[in-house]
């Protein structure tokens, strides 16, 4: 049977009007609201679902407590078997004894011992420490080294500069045609200037040109590097020439573009670092003996465009093996000059096959090398390469 509000009111409603005080209509209204709200929520589905889930929590949380775990009786423990019956075991004397020989028809390998192809530098002062007492003797010999200073003497059969990837290695030589000409440059300016200036021989006018693998290095006393450019190492350049530097070789090296943090200054540190690790290039003060090895100089004597860096080596064990200038003294070595030293010769030098500094600096970089010219420092830079070989030959 449904429930009709309107049938409920029509049956209130003459109460409701004969109620004799408003407290009682209030209270009658109030009864009447809650009845009719109690009714609707029951009639409604959603009520009952959450009164019948409201309740079933309640059950559900009436949860029985465990029983109590029962422990099994009398478990049969596993006994360990008895020890076994040492009556008639043999004594322990009789036991540790070899009674027949052991004979094997597998022979021991022969043991093989690598020879190391890499030097230890832990031990670098002690190598180079026996190398230099060495170098002594054998280099005298070899190379007929007598006197020092400016009455040093010595034998070069050859002068090794170092080619290299990715560099202008040949920048100090005359290069025509994509082809480097080694009987003209710098270099055979030099040996030109050793040969009058020096009792120091160099047999070849024509520079030696190898990479820094080739076991051309070991038959020179020092290799010459030089360039403008960022250049990189092979691994095997990089054994070979610290092989050839621990044994007692040198090498000179000449940035062509003066100054710090040029390409080539940063490249060069950068592999040496390779050749060399943990033995820093440093720069030495005007008391070393490199500034008085021939030529007595008492400040560093300035290289193209003014610069005067101080000299930076490698040291071994107190041995010089790497020799660096920052200030291009190479380049400034370019002119031809004549006349006791008064005037700079043009054209090639029947001499000492030479390059002049017209023909190559003064024509297309005359606004760069600002001193090319300079007389005084182009003689500076020459006895400044004599003092560097006249110091590696004796030291």
């Amino acid at each position: 049977m449904k429930f009709s509000f309107k049938e409920f009111l029509k049956k209130n409603y003459l109460a409701l009007q004969h109620a004799e005080s408003a407290t009682i209509t209030i209270v009658l209204h109030a009864i009447m609201f809650v009845a009719f709200a109690f009714i609707i929520v029951s009639q409604s589905d959603t009520a009952k679902e959450t009164i019948k889930t409201f309740f079933k929590k309640q059950e559900e949380r009436q949860i029985e407590p465990p029983k109590p775990v029962v422990q099994p009786k009398d478990i049969p423990v596993t006994m360990a078997p008895p020890p076994p019956r040492t009556e008639n075991m043999p004594d322990i004397n009789d036991r540790m004894m070899v009674k027949k020989d052991i004979t094997s028809k597998l022979l021991p390998k022969t043991q093989v011992i690598m020879k190391k192809t890499k030097i230890e530098f832990d031990t670098a002062k002690e190598v180079g420490r026996g190398v230099r007492q060495k170098m002594n003797s054998d280099y005298r010999k070899k190379y007929g080294v007598a006197g020092h200073g400016s009455t040093v003497e010595a034998v070069i059969d050859k002068f090794v500069v170092v080619e290299y990837e990715g560099g202008d290695w040949y920048c100090e030589l005359v290069k025509n045609d994509k082809k480097v000409d080694p009987a003209h440059g710098t270099i055979p300016n030099l040996i030109g200037e050793i040969r009058k200036r020096t009792n120091i021989r160099v047999n070849q006018d024509t520079v030696t040109v190898v990479r820094a693998d080739s076991k051309e290095i070991h038959e020179s006393p020092f290799v010459y590097f030089t360039g403008h450019d960022n250049f990189v190492l092979t691994e095997a350049e990089v054994e070979n020439l610290r092989a050839y530097i621990m044994q007692g070789g040198a090498i000179i090296a000449n940035s062509a573009l003066p100054g710090r943090r040029s390409r080539f200054d940063m490249a060069f540190r950068r592999e040496m670092n390779r050749v060399m690790p943990n033995f820093p290039l440093h720069a030495i003060d005007m008391k070393h003996p490199i500034y008085e090895a021939f030529t007595i100089f008492k400040e560093v004597p300035e290289g193209m465009n003014y610069w005067k860096e101080p000299l930076e080596v490698i040291e071994v064990d107190d041995r010089i093996a790497v020799i660096y200038n920052l200030n291009d003294y190479g380049e400034l070595m370019w002119p031809v000059v004549v006349d006791n030293w008064t005037k700079v010769k043009r054209g090639y030098s029947s001499e000492v096959k030479g390059w002049c500094y017209e023909g190559h600096l003064a024509r297309w970089n005359k606004n760069v090398c600002v001193n090319a010219d300079s007389l005084p420092h182009i003689d500076n830079a020459h006895k400044m390469f004599i003092n560097m070989l006249a110091y590696l030959l004796t030291r």
